[in-house]
């Protein structure tokens, strides 16, 4: 059982023959009991500021878990933002070597038909190189053959 200030303020004692000065005990008993009702009001006062400190640290370990939670979560946005981005970039560089590839072949391809045409161009120059020295020749036999008979 708790004891009170009213307890001790209440308190009885049984008178002897030779017991205590009555006064100096109503006196003892009275400061006792203001003492132990400050000692009573602050065990109170701290009972309810710990409940209130328990609520509060209650709070914060909430708030904790909630900022964790949410430091996991911005971590894994954040890794999967680095994955897509380097998804992204092998694609940008996967396109940009197909390109790559594309213009070369098509480079390629016109060299080798500027080569053919070139093939083509000196071909047809031997041709009428040929052609033409033929033509000189044959003019020049019968410019021989015309002044032979002027002479003769």
């Amino acid at each position: 059982m708790a004891l009170t200030p009213i307890d001790i303020q209440n308190k009885e004692f049984r008178k002897g023959v030779r017991g205590y000065n009555t006064e100096e005990v109503n006196k003892f008993l009275e400061s006792i009991s203001k003492e132990y009702e400050g000692v009573y009001a602050e065990i109170f006062e701290l009972r309810d500021k710990v409940q209130r400190l328990e609520a509060e640290l209650k709070q914060y370990k909430q708030l904790e878990s909630t900022l964790q939670q949410t430091m996991v979560l911005a971590q894994q946005t954040a890794d999967d933002v680095k994955q897509a981005a380097r998804h992204e970039a092998e694609l940008v560089l996967k396109e940009a070597e197909q390109e790559k590839t594309k213009r070369m072949s098509e480079a390629q391809k016109k060299l080798n038909q500027v080569n053919d045409e070139i093939e083509d161009l000196q071909k047809r120059r031997e041709m009428i190189r040929t052609q033409l020295k033929s033509f000189l020749l044959a003019q020049l036999d019968l410019a021989e053959a015309f002044d032979k008979d002027r002479v003769s």
